[in-house]
């Protein structure tokens, strides 16, 4: 048993139906995962034959590659036959091999799946984030064969509402046993939203698990830090495994967080700070402090009642969000270059031993950020920041979502590097820059927003959609590179304009210390 991050570090919210500004439920995630398998894929329905068992495969991304298994961040998954894109091997020359199985059910539902699972037919919604727990464990065949990502696929397979999802998943915890690092799951329908929050077992066999239901009208957010906080087995708010149940009735109740918890990853703040801002972006009138006496605060609620009725946009706006105006703010500074480039150097672990960086929950290593609603997943395929959100049906998307890898340059075919070569290339002169890509990101997600009100969630409607932004996307590419090219601001009238910089950056750099004369 061991402690050590993994290479998942997300974030997690969801607004219940009275805290949003149109009644729709919404769950969001950011998978901040680097170089990993970006596909979105459909998972399609089927029916099984009686006696079926169903696989479950190990997954990379919790911590690191289990060659054991053939199971790497690329492809996350291989299994030859399946009639998805998890046929396709990506140049890997063995399939995955199951960790272990569990009785399949006659009938599952089809869903859409990244790293973890999305969201499937019925309208079973998830997010997730990784936390640091006290213990961590590999897997093990017959002690510990799930992880959180193949809980929840499991769960999008056979459940429709989130309180049955929760419950599947802290039995099979139970039976099966978890491995892997600490991990938040928000499940929830149209109607009902649940934080469900588990932990590997010092033993080794089985697992803890709490979850708990978030009160409607509320918003909750978490960043790779427990938040659940007291234990209470008589509470119908409430759902835990058995052992944890029985440890807060002898106990008169628990914390949850500082039973497991093993605080922040890398250095204070790499949380709190996320969950800070998403809480004063709903909330400000609480007011709530920049600054805690430790990861353990009761400082900032579980839940949150926002201060108005919280809009698509607004979670847009949190998920593109570099702390901007704050004393935090990741665009000013020398850090932040001459235009204002929020997306820092990335410290080696040497480094971080002295010092770090502000923690946003815009990142720069963001692989996808989405926003489920009923029916729907708006889908950044890259960096928020600098990606548009696009509409995704519960169907087979576009191929240019489904397919490709971040080690092998495609953009024509894959639809990650084309807002990839986007993303990086805005670093260059961000300040200017993002105004263009802001400006045809409301551009692409107002259309699409437009067209879902029209038409509802058509598949062939949305993949048009998705198929008119990457186009633009490609084409906004060649605008940046003309407009600023040799660092001049170039237009049709006008070529090699200059611009001013930060002036703080300027004055950090020795520029008027510079030779004005002999």
């Amino acid at each position: 048993m061991q402690n050590y991050p993994t290479r998942s570090t997300c974030t997690t919210l969801v607004v219940t139906p009275k805290a949003s500004a149109d009644g729709k439920m919404r769950v969001a995630h950011s998978c901040d995962d680097g170089l990993a398998d970006h596909r979105i894929v459909f998972v399609p329905a089927q029916d099984w034959p009686a006696g079926s068992m169903r696989p479950v495969y190990p997954s990379a991304i919790f911590a690191k590659e289990l060659p054991q298994w053939n199971a790497h961040i690329i492809p996350r998954l291989y299994v030859p036959g399946r009639p998805d894109r998890y046929a396709d091997a990506m140049g890997q020359s063995q399939p995955t091999l199951p960790i272990g199985s569990i009785p399949q059910v006659s009938h599952t539902y089809a869903y859409l799946d990244g790293n973890y699972g999305i969201m499937n037919e019925a309208g079973l919604m998830f997010g997730e984030c990784t936390c640091m727990a006290k213990n961590f464990c590999d897997p093990e065949e017959g002690k510990r064969i799930f992880y959180s990502s193949e809980l929840m696929r499991v769960a999008l397979e056979r459940c429709s509402e989130a309180v049955a999802a929760v419950e599947l998943m802290g039995s099979l915890i139970e039976e099966y046993g978890y491995y892997g690092t600490g991990e938040t799951v928000i499940v929830a329908d149209a109607n009902d939203a649940w934080v469900m929050e588990m932990a590997p077992a010092p033993e080794g066999v089985g697992g803890y698990w709490f979850a708990q239901r978030i009160p409607d009208g509320e918003f909750f957010v978490e960043a790779n830090l427990f938040r659940l906080r007291d234990v209470d087995p008589s509470s119908p708010g409430q759902r835990m495994c058995k052992r944890l149940a029985v440890e807060a009735k002898e106990n008169h109740g628990l914390d949850w967080t500082a039973l497991f918890s093993l605080g922040e990853y890398h250095h204070p703040y790499y949380s709190l700070r996320r969950e800070w801002r998403a809480l004063d972006l709903v909330a400000p009138s609480r007011h709530f402090p920049s600054k805690a006496e430790g990861f353990l605060t009761r400082q900032y609620p579980v839940f949150v009642k926002p201060d108005h009725p919280v809009s698509l946009e607004e979670l847009f706006r949190i998920y593109r969000d570099h702390l901007e105006g704050t004393e935090f703010d990741l665009t000013q500074g020398p850090a932040a270059g001459p235009w204002g480039n929020p997306n820092h150097h990335r410290p080696t672990v040497e480094e971080e031993k002295t010092g770090s960086w502000e923690r946003a929950i815009s990142m720069v290593d963001t692989g996808y950020a989405y926003i489920c609603e009923p029916g729907v997943c708006w889908m950044a395929l890259g960096r928020p920041a600098e990606v548009p959100f696009v509409p995704l049906a519960i169907a087979e998307p576009l191929p240019e979502f489904s397919q490709g890898s971040p080690l092998e340059f495609a953009p024509e075919s894959c639809a990650w590097w084309t807002y990839n070569l986007v993303s990086q290339y805005s670093e260059l002169r961000y300040c200017h820059m993002i105004q263009d890509i802001n400006k045809a990101q409301q551009l692409a997600e107002s259309r699409a927003m437009k067209a879902l009100q029209e038409e509802g969630p058509i598949p062939a409607t949305l993949n048009r959609l998705a198929a008119e932004t990457l186009k633009e996307w490609r084409s906004l590419f060649g605008h940046l590179a003309v407009t600023y090219d040799q660092g001049f601001y170039n237009t049709p009238g006008e070529f090699t304009q200059k611009q001013p910089c930060n002036p703080a950056y300027l004055n950090a750099v020795g520029f008027h210390d510079g030779p004005l004369g002999y």
